[in-house]
């Protein structure tokens, strides 16, 4: 690679600048051996390491490309894709895969793009999105997905298909971009903005619920939905467990069984028995360890023992 004169001389001579005046025998007679540079030729070496054009390898290292969401738009009005694709293409975060303007092409545009995010209106033809995300609740993969709709009376029906978002027409920009951060620090696995642990929200009857992930002691898989238990109440979520598990802090909480995830601010203590192990939670349930996670059985004793400490 072809360095700016002079800047390798900084690198491997620490030479030093002598006036422009000077011939080679001043420089020689004032510090023998060394080479003398022209300083304005030092300067130029400077100049080109500072604004990083001596190495641009080492330039292109610093800057990381940002992981940006598959996004699909589905929609049956044009109108409307164009503009969420609009802010979809215009946020960096986000990558536009494609659109589909009714259910039916909405499930096949999943299964043939993959999204990590759908923007999904309710009133389609052939199949509505009410519809269309029950049927995605079941895939192992399903996507995070946002209502878009011109109508405020589905939220209830929203959440109780595992919808995280729910928009109404028309859609600002403010309001986008609020549901598209918290779309992707539930993809990333993070809380909050703030810090502090993100609020879930669950039915209780025909009312909904909110609930701080340290409410929850435990989760249990029961097929396409979990069942959450709080030590006092019990909560059903149409959601898988792995689905579930994405708006809950990774660090918070551990999956012991296929279908058991455990909350461990909530652990009392380890049991075994013919080789057996069991999680005892706060609300009294001994849970089983599958013996292919019986490697989790020293960090669960040692949480066990702060959380008794705390």
């Amino acid at each position: 690679m072809l360095r700016p004169r002079g800047a390798r001389h900084l690198g491997h001579f620490r030479a030093r600048a002598w006036p422009d005046s000077c011939n080679d025998q001043q420089a020689g007679n004032r510090c023998p051996g060394k080479i003398a540079i022209p300083k304005q030729n030092l300067e130029n070496g400077r100049d080109a390491w500072s604004n990083g054009r001596m190495c641009p390898e080492t330039a292109a290292q610093t800057t990381r490309p940002v992981r940006r969401i598959r996004t699909l738009v589905a929609d049956d009005e044009p109108l409307a894709r164009e503009l969420l694709g609009n802010f979809v293409r215009r946020d960096p975060g986000l990558e536009w895969v494609g659109e589909a303007a009714s259910g039916a092409e909405t499930l096949t545009a999943v299964r043939q793009y993959a999204p990590e995010l759908l923007l999904l209106d309710i009133q389609m033809p052939s199949l509505d999105g009410i519809s269309v995300a029950e049927q995605l609740a079941g895939m192992a993969a399903a996507p995070y997905i946002i209502f878009v709709t011109a109508h405020d009376n589905f939220a209830l029906q929203a959440f109780e298909v595992a919808v995280r978002d729910y928009l109404v027409k028309p859609v600002s920009k403010r309001r986008f971009a609020t549901a598209i951060r918290r779309a992707r620090q539930a993809l990333s696995g993070t809380s909050i903005e703030t810090g502090t642990a993100a609020t879930l929200t669950v039915r209780n009857g025909d009312e909904l619920t909110s609930l701080e992930p340290d409410d929850i002691v435990w989760v249990e898989a029961a097929n396409q939905y979990v069942r959450l238990h709080t030590g006092n109440r019990e909560f059903v979520v149409s959601q898988s467990l792995r689905q579930f598990a994405r708006d809950l802090p990774r660090r918070q909480f551990a999956r012991i069984h296929r279908s058991t995830l455990i909350n461990l601010r909530h652990i009392v203590g380890v049991r075994t028995n013919d080789g057996r192990y069991r999680v005892e939670m706060s609300d009294d349930s001994l849970l089983d360890i599958a013996r292919s996670r019986k490697s989790l059985v020293p960090d669960l004793l040692a949480q066990a023992r702060r959380n008794a400490a705390a």
